[in-house]
C-alpha cells in the first residue's frame, strides 16, 4: 500500500471534552459533530436526540451493558471502525456512566475489607480508563468525551461545582483532548439571558476563556463557531507557541497537572497531583494566577534538574 500524502488542515482535529449538568444539552451538542457518529451510548439516552444528526449514527452495541464495558467497546470498535475508514466522530456519552459504577465498587470493596487500600481498589477503574482511551484514540478520528457536573461541598461546607469524574481521570483525559468545553446558562442579568452557551475553558493551541451563545436552541453550527473563535487569524507559529508556553492561568487544576505531565516534568499523573497539592498546601497561593505562576515555576525547575541529570 503506498504512503498517503498528508494534507494541511484548516483546524486541528476535534478532540473535545464536554462537561455540564444532566439535562444541559450535552447529547444534543453531540448531534452537531461531524458525522457519521459512532456513539458509546453509556447513558442509554442518545435515541432521544439522534434524529437531529445530519448523517448516519451507529451505536457501538445494542446490548446496553456493552456500552459501559471498555473491553467490549474496544472489541466492537476494532470490528467495525475499519469499515468507516475512521471518518466522523466517536461520541462517549457519557464517561460518568462508565466510571461511576467502578468508583462505587471500589469503595464498597474497601469498606468490606476485600482490599487493603483505595488505591488497590481503584486499579480496575484506572485500567478501564486507559483501555477506553486507547480504544478511542487509535482511530485518528474526531472524538467527543462527555461527562457530568454535580453540586457538592468541600470540607468547610462551601458549595462547589464538581465533575463526576475524578481529578486523576480528568488529568488522563486531558492528554487525549485538545479542547475542554462546558455548557453554561446565561444568568438573568446577561444580555443573552435564557440562552445556553459553550464556554471554551481550555484550548491547547488556540484561544480560550470565551463563551459562545446558542441562537438555534439545538447547537446548530456551534462546533464550527467554536473552531472559528479559537483558531481563526492565528498562524501556525502562534498556535505552536500557545501549545508550548506556560499559561498565565489554567482552566482547572486538572489542566495544570496534565500540562506538567506533557511537558515531561512528571512521570505520572499521580506524581503531578501530589506536587500540585504540595504547592497549594505549603505556599498558599492567593488566586488562580498566583497558583499558575507557582506551578509553572515548579515545572520549569523540575525540567531543568532533569536536563542536568538531577532528580526532581
Amino acid at each position: 500500500m503506498p504512503f498517503v500524502k498528508m494534507q494541511k488542515q484548516k483546524y486541528p482535529i476535534r478532540l473535545w471534552g464536554l462537561v455540564g449538568y444532566p439535562g444541559a444539552g450535552k447529547s444534543t451538542f453531540a448531534t452537531q459533530m461531524q458525522s457519521p457518529l459512532v456513539v458509546v451510548d453509556a447513558d442509554q439516552r442518545f435515541s432521544e436526540v439522534f434524529p437531529l444528526v445530519n448523517g448516519d449514527v451507529y451505536r457501538v452495541s445494542d446490548i446496553a451493558h456493552e456500552n459501559t464495558d471498555p473491553h467490549a467497546i474496544s472489541k466492537n470498535l476494532d470490528a467495525n471502525m475499519p469499515g468507516l475508514n475512521a471518518q466522523g466522530t466517536i461520541v462517549i456519552d457519557s464517561l460518568t456512566a462508565i466510571l461511576a459504577p467502578r468508583v462505587v465498587a471500589a469503595i464498597v470493596a474497601k469498606e468490606r475489607g476485600e482490599v487493603k487500600s483505595l488505591g488497590a481498589a481503584f486499579k480496575e477503574k484506572a485500567m478501564a480508563m486507559r483501555e477506553l482511551q486507547d480504544a478511542v484514540t487509535k482511530w485518528g478520528c474526531a472524538a467527543l468525551w462527555i461527562f457530568h457536573l454535580h453540586d457538592a461541598r468541600d470540607d468547610k461546607g462551601t458549595a462547589q461545582t464538581k465533575a463526576t469524574v475524578s481529578a486523576l481521570e480528568l488529568v488522563r483525559l486531558t492528554r487525549s483532548i485538545n479542547m475542554q468545553l462546558q455548557v453554561v446558562q446565561a444568568d438573568s442579568s446577561d444580555a443573552s439571558r435564557g440562552k445556553r452557551g459553550i464556554k471554551v475553558t481550555w484550548c491547547r493551541s488556540g484561544r480560550d476563556g470565551m463563551t459562545l451563545w446558542d441562537d438555534s436552541g439545538k447547537w446548530i453550527g456551534m462546533p464550527e463557531k467554536i473552531e472559528a473563535a479559537c483558531y481563526d487569524g492565528l498562524s501556525q507559529t502562534e498556535m505552536e507557541r500557545k501549545e508550548l508556553s506556560a499559561p498565565e492561568t489554567f482552566a482547572s487544576p486538572e489542566v495544570a497537572m496534565a500540562w506538567g505531565v506533557e511537558m515531561g516534568a512528571f512521570e505520572s499523573e499521580t506524581h503531578a497531583r501530589n506536587a500540585y497539592e504540595k504547592i497549594k498546601r505549603e505556599q498558599n497561593p492567593q488566586n488562580a494566577r498566583h497558583m499558575a505562576s507557582l506551578w509553572s515555576a515548579d515545572v520549569q525547575r523540575r525540567l531543568g534538574e532533569k536536563q542536568n541529570g538531577g532528580e526532581a
